[in-house]
């Protein structure tokens, strides 16, 4: 896992929430509401918290802080997507994403140096 400080687990959840956000149609500051919402939108944030750990390895408890949820919550949101690619529909769009995330991954755009005036 890298270690990110808070502004970074931040920006990273939120960039993944927007592209989740767009992809599955959904307004992204609904994804960092308090409350749960709609069944479609609770799982639409359990994608993009999937996302963020998995391709971004922010941890479990950054994820959490980021996202406004406990760290229980994340967990359960993780293992439930993991479940739920065995669905080839949800898999190919996990993929789709994960890809896009991956590209923008290798830009490196969040280290602490390029941060510094």
């Amino acid at each position: 896992m890298r270690r990110y400080c808070k502004i970074q687990e931040v920006c990273l959840a939120h960039m993944v929430a927007s592209l989740t956000a767009i992809e599955f149609g959904v307004v992204v500051d609904d994804l960092f509401g308090k409350t749960k919402g709609p069944l479609h939108l609770s799982f639409v944030r359990q994608v993009a918290m999937y996302l963020t750990h998995i391709v971004f390895e922010v941890r479990i408890a950054g994820v959490a802080r980021a996202f406004g949820r406990d760290p229980s919550t994340v967990s359960y949101a993780c293992q439930t997507i993991e479940d739920g690619r065995d669905d080839p529909v949800l898999d190919a769009k996990l993929l789709e994403l994960e890809t896009a995330l991956q590209a923008a991954r290798q830009l490196d755009v969040l280290q602490p140096t390029q941060w510094v005036g």
